[in-house]
């Protein structure tokens, strides 16, 4: 009996290791797979049941990739139309389900947090829509009070069969059920007035657009305005801000090239960047060009990132806030590389100021940040090519002559535009 009560113990001992052995390799190859795949997978492995025979069970749940990827697509529409959830990671967890409440709210669908197909429909081809872009994108985005947002507006009367009126854009985006919208959006500032509606946001104005503007004028006078042919400093300035633009887009495009990001899913998470500097961007309309930078330093010693990928972050990130036409991600870029020594990135903030597009028009700041991020007499190359060569005496000249800190004589009577008197041939 002893002898038989030993042999099944010895039996058992070496079923167990033997359970065991091959409980540990596959472990350790699903923990392989899901890092070199990217796979956030639960591993659940069952305790050797005590029944009639001991017994080891093993369950592997893998979430499906193509579920993670739809999710991860929503998140990217949501930060897209400022609906912040944070970075795509294909979870949809608290922070997703609280945008895609405000979603929901915005759009008058019932608030639930899960979106239905339509739903999740209407949200996506909208982004695809706004990513291709077009003329009625830029109409919405330009018109509609809540800015790129009420274009989601749009294509849900659209995928309703309540198409809009042509020339009701501005005012065709009343939600289907707004008491929900109305209590979200309530919180006014104690004794202070909204006369800017519940949506919060003043109209923005394109850059993308304006560029594309300056970018006629420019073709009609022949070329880009020089040192020597200066009539309209404000134009003059509106040149180089439109250059600087072009040349911090290719320069993040390359960036990205180079490591291997989507587009896209660079703008998701930066979009979330934009969101963290609210506050430094818009201090940039209020403070001086040393308080600014003294808040922006602190944001950096604490973000926990090295200076070097920061800079690099900030470089993606400047690209694809201009190339999204989110100019809070811009200028909290530009923000980010001048507090870390970039000086010459000063400008953009500059052209801001200067234009009032993507902040306060205030030429009186402007002033400060052109005239720190470009000394001439160091002869300090600029950062944004390609352009003239005294492109740094231009854009001062032209600060001078637009605030009036040298006399003016073509320009304080010139207000118009340059197209009206073109200085060489249309089409260079």
């Amino acid at each position: 009996m002893s002898a038989k009560k030993s042999a099944k113990i010895l039996t058992s001992t070496l079923l167990a290791a033997a359970l065991m052995t091959g409980t540990t390799g596959r472990v350790s190859a699903d923990i392989g797979d899901a890092i070199a795949g990217g796979i956030i997978g639960g591993l659940i492995v069952g305790g050797i049941q005590s029944s009639q025979r001991p017994r080891t069970q093993t369950r592997t749940v893998i979430v499906d990739s193509g579920a993670r990827q739809l999710a991860r697509e929503v998140q990217t529409a949501l930060n897209h139309f400022y609906f912040n959830v944070g970075a795509p990671d294909g979870v949809l967890g608290r922070q997703s389900r609280a945008g895609i409440s405000q979603y929901q709210a915005y759009l008058g669908f019932p608030i639930t947090g899960q979106l239905t197909e339509f739903e999740r429909q209407v949200l996506v081809t909208s982004y695809q829509r706004a990513q291709f872009g077009g003329p009625q994108v830029i109409q919405v985005s330009q018109s509609h009070p809540d800015g790129l947002r009420g274009f989601l507006l749009v294509v849900r009367d659209e995928m309703l069969g309540r198409p809009q009126q042509p020339g009701t854009l501005t005012a065709a985006a009343p939600v289907a059920e707004p008491a929900p919208q109305a209590t979200a959006a309530a919180a006014p500032v104690t004794g202070m007035p909204n006369f800017v509606g519940s949506g919060g946001r003043a109209q923005q104005a394109s850059l993308a657009s304006h560029c594309n503007r300056v970018g006629l004028v420019t073709s009609a006078n022949g070329g880009y305005t020089t040192l020597g042919t200066i009539t309209d400093p404000g134009f003059t300035l509106n040149e180089q801000f439109c250059l600087a633009r072009g040349y911090a887009i290719a320069d993040g495009e390359a960036l990205m090239a180079q490591l291997g990001v989507v587009p896209q899913d660079v703008a998701a998470q930066c979009a979330g960047l934009g969101s963290t500097l609210e506050p430094q961007v818009a201090a940039l309309s209020l403070q001086s060009r040393e308080v600014v930078l003294a808040g922006m330093t602190q944001w950096v010693l604490t973000s926990g990132m090295s200076t070097a990928d920061l800079a690099t972050n900030a470089r993606i990130c400047l690209s694809s806030g201009y190339a999204t036409d989110n100019l809070a991600v811009a200028i909290g870029s530009a923000l980010i590389l001048a507090a870390l020594g970039e000086t010459a990135y000063g400008e953009l903030p500059a052209h801001h100021l200067m234009q009032g597009i993507g902040a306060t028009q205030r030429p009186d700041l402007a002033a400060q940040w052109y005239r720190t991020s470009m000394p001439v007499a160091e002869g300090m190359a600029v950062s944004f090519q390609p352009g003239p060569a005294d492109r740094n005496r231009l854009i001062l000249a032209a600060v001078d002559m637009a605030t009036g800190a040298q006399p003016a004589a073509a320009a304080a009577t010139q207000p118009a535009a340059p197209v009206t008197q073109p200085t060489a041939p249309a089409g260079k």
